[in-house]
């Protein structure tokens, strides 16, 4: 008896462990950090990067309908707070922005940051922020 339950006790195990591995992989995928960014083509990362920054105009704009029609006294903040997003991305082609995301990448400790905050630091360091660099050791702390 114990002969027949071993193998089958053995395909269990190599069952579960290729059952669990597509969800490892499916996670690596879709963690955007600089791993993942080293690993794309040119192509790639401009698309990327482009689809970042519509994303950011259309996060922008639907808060703005919402707080405009809902809590109007929110609207000057919003207002404010594009006001200066603009500043920051303000001559930061999606070009400049890949260029400097490859740059960023390199650095093994800026590796596990998620592409959207490095693109929100990259942006900053452009404009010479002078946060930007607690900001990015907070960063570095939180995805080591």
């Amino acid at each position: 008896m114990r002969r027949k339950l071993l193998p089958g006790l053995a395909l269990v195990c190599v069952l579960s462990v290729f059952a669990l591995a597509p969800d490892d992989r499916v996670r690596a995928e879709n963690t955007r950090d600089g791993a993942y960014w080293n690993r794309l083509d040119d192509t790639e990362r401009t698309d990327l990067v482009i689809g970042i920054m519509e994303g950011l105009n259309l996060s922008e704009s639907i808060l703005h309908i919402i707080l405009r029609n809902e809590y109007s006294m929110c609207s000057d903040i919003l207002t404010s707070i594009a006001r200066q997003t603009d500043v920051y991305f303000e001559g930061m082609t999606v070009g400049r922005i890949v260029e400097r995301l490859n740059a960023f990448y390199i650095e093994a400790q800026n590796r596990g940051i998620p592409i959207s905050w490095g693109v929100w630091v990259v942006v900053r360091q452009d404009k010479r922020d002078r946060t930007v660099g607690k900001f990015l050791q907070e960063l570095r702390a939180l995805y080591h």
